[in-house]
């Protein structure tokens, strides 16, 4: 079965669709391989999407629990959401740790029956969104509270920086280039995550993006990713599979 075959208007609804015929210039068979050729190229993002968005979380947890100088199984948790914290994240930041303890107590402890298991650390390291992590390597809420929530002077500076030691020689003064990393990483992220479109990004952008913010973590994650990836060849076949245009004629081949 050809995909034109299927009934994508029913199965991934109009309005979702349109943007693929529009694309395709009301070409409906166009439009049906570039829907499929964009799943194959979310799927070939993927694996790379997961090892550094691991990787980038456990980064900084690992920063944030030798900071407080408490063991990764203990976890921070607990003292960002006390009435005493040593560090100090914003409402929203800690509004997110609060709704993970919850969502651990949910499916661990009863509510007719008094508490009797403790989420570890990496119990709620594994709950937070991608959003939490590159929100604590942002901004924060600078000149509100006394500076209390500026993560620039209050996070980056003292500590988080280390979380990316190979981010730049300046890094620890000039978080900027890394945020604008996170944020691009986040964006595709979460659009391959709800199944949205992304063969209008730059593939080649995004790619790089991903080996970049690897390498600022540890440099054979960066060379793993770089030499096992697939966007690059899901990527070439759009001429072919998409819209069907053959490939250059082959050289002559050299006399001798």
């Amino acid at each position: 079965m050809d995909a034109h075959e299927l009934p994508l208007d029913e199965l991934i609804s109009p309005a979702r669709y349109q943007r693929y015929r529009a694309a395709a210039r009301g070409d409906t068979a166009r439009a049906a391989r570039l829907y499929m050729w964009n799943c194959d190229l979310s799927a070939a993002y993927w694996p790379s999407i997961a090892l550094v968005e691991v990787a980038i979380r456990n980064a900084i947890d690992i920063q944030l629990c030798a900071h407080l100088g408490v063991t990764r199984d203990h976890g921070w948790h607990t003292d960002v959401i006390s009435d005493r914290p040593r560090i100090h994240l914003t409402p929203k930041e800690c509004e997110k740790v609060k709704k993970s303890i919850e969502a651990f107590d949910h499916r661990n402890n009863p509510t007719d029956q008094p508490r009797s298991v403790e989420p570890t650390g990496g119990d709620i390291v594994a709950d937070l969104s991608l959003g939490f992590w590159v929100s604590l390597v942002g901004e924060g809420l600078p000149r509100q509270q006394a500076n209390i929530y500026d993560y620039f002077t209050k996070l980056w500076r003292p500590f988080l920086y280390k979380a990316f030691p190979h981010y730049g020689p300046d890094g620890r003064n000039s978080p900027g280039a890394l945020r604008n990393r996170l944020r691009t990483f986040e964006l595709l992220r979460n659009r391959i995550a709800h199944h949205e479109h992304i063969f209008t990004l730059n593939q080649n952008h995004n790619l790089d993006n991903i080996i970049a913010l690897a390498g600022c973590i540890n440099s054979d994650l960066a060379n793993y990713i770089r030499s096992t990836q697939q966007v690059a060849a899901v990527a070439s076949r759009y001429s072919s599979y998409v819209l069907r245009q053959a490939p250059p004629p082959a050289g002559d081949p050299p006399e001798g």
